[in-house]
């Protein structure tokens, strides 16, 4: 019998492998605890967790996008969050690249160098009504944009979306579904991309849940897994995505907290400028999950950071009887005022 060439799938087992035994022993051979490491950007009021098998320590209250039009508009949010104590930004379409990247070279301190990015390839999507258009080439186009834009030779996680919703999608099946076949040609860019310096680490966001199984289950090149988890999200037992990726020794991000403004009683939209006094009493509720190594509400000032980072400040504070009343709430909030664009988040009250 002719012994079978080697598949693709054969390739990426045999990479995985590798890089499964890479993280091992870069755990095993570390000379001390990553807690007592160097953390980027340390202030002692904020709390910093481990990234899973990345080592990175991160704030666990982190910087995304959203908000502002114009480089001037994003100054202030990296310089306050420097003041902070945040050391991750994290980004998702190209516009808000664009905008982070030039703030930060008008910048005083908040730079490249005092943060660990994150980012996607929007408008790429690799969910699978997009995936007759997803080529190498273009997915690193995508990469050396980003590099461009932040000004810099590396970045640290590329974290393509598995969910978006716009021009082309027909489907809700397809338009949250990531197939093997991206999965692997994401594998192997990202192989390609890291081994010529330009990325460290592989993460992928979605909003929905079989994608990560798929992930954690059948892919080690994936360090960082993204998804919405919101203030009264919890683990469903047993077979939880948040023991899946302990076990894995992936770190866990949370995207949309506040359920996309709903949380306050807002739509999605009108939530900018505005501080709501009740949120730093969920960000201390969630951070009560330890597997979580960050969350990251959307901002578009300031005073909504040092509202947010106020729950890092406060970790381990008893609940108080005001607490408890604002937590009952948001909860009615966002029960009553989510709208139909983001019904989906109901399947992320439990993971």
């Amino acid at each position: 019998m002719v012994p079978s060439q080697p598949t693709r799938r054969d390739f990426l087992r045999a990479t995985s492998a590798a890089v499964a035994v890479g993280a091992a022993a870069s755990i095993a051979s570390a000379k001390e605890p990553a807690k007592k490491q160097k953390i980027l950007n340390y202030n002692p009021k904020m709390g910093y967790r481990r990234l899973g098998k990345t080592e990175l320590m991160i704030s666990e209250v982190s910087l995304g996008g959203h908000g502002g039009r114009k480089p001037e508009d994003r100054v202030p949010v990296l310089e306050k969050a420097i003041e902070l104590g945040m050391n991750y930004l994290d980004t998702n379409m190209a516009s808000e690249v664009a905008l982070y990247g030039q703030a930060m070279a008008k910048a005083t301190v908040g730079k490249r160098d005092k943060f660990y990015i994150g980012f996607a390839s929007w408008p790429v999507k690799i969910t699978e009504e997009y995936e007759k258009n997803l080529t190498e080439k273009l997915l690193v186009s995508e990469i050396d944009k980003r590099l461009k834009a932040y000004n810099t030779d590396m970045l640290d996680i590329w974290r393509p979306v598995g969910a978006t919703w716009g021009k082309g999608q027909k489907k809700i099946a397809t338009m949250l579904d990531v197939t093997p076949k991206t999965l692997d040609l994401v594998a192997n860019v990202f192989e390609k991309t890291r081994k010529s310096g330009k990325l460290r680490f592989l993460g992928i966001s979605a909003h929905n849940p079989k994608v990560f199984r798929r992930v954690l289950n059948e892919y080690p090149q994936f360090s960082v897994v993204i998804f919405p988890y919101l203030f009264l999200t919890k683990e469903f037992g047993g077979d939880s995505l948040l023991k899946l990726a302990q076990e894995k020794d992936v770190g866990i991000i949370g995207l949309k907290p506040f359920g996309a403004g709903t949380t306050f009683g807002l739509k999605p939209r009108e939530i900018k400028g505005r501080v709501d006094k009740r949120a730093h009493v969920l960000v201390r509720e969630m951070l009560a999950e330890k597997r979580l190594s960050a969350i990251i509400p959307g901002v578009n000032i300031p005073e909504q950071l040092v509202e947010n980072v106020k729950g890092s400040y406060e970790r381990g504070k008893t609940a108080t009887k005001a607490d408890k009343t604002a937590i009952r709430e948001c909860t009615e909030n966002y029960y009553a005022h989510i709208t139909p664009e983001y019904k989906w988040l109901h399947q992320w009250e439990t993971v």
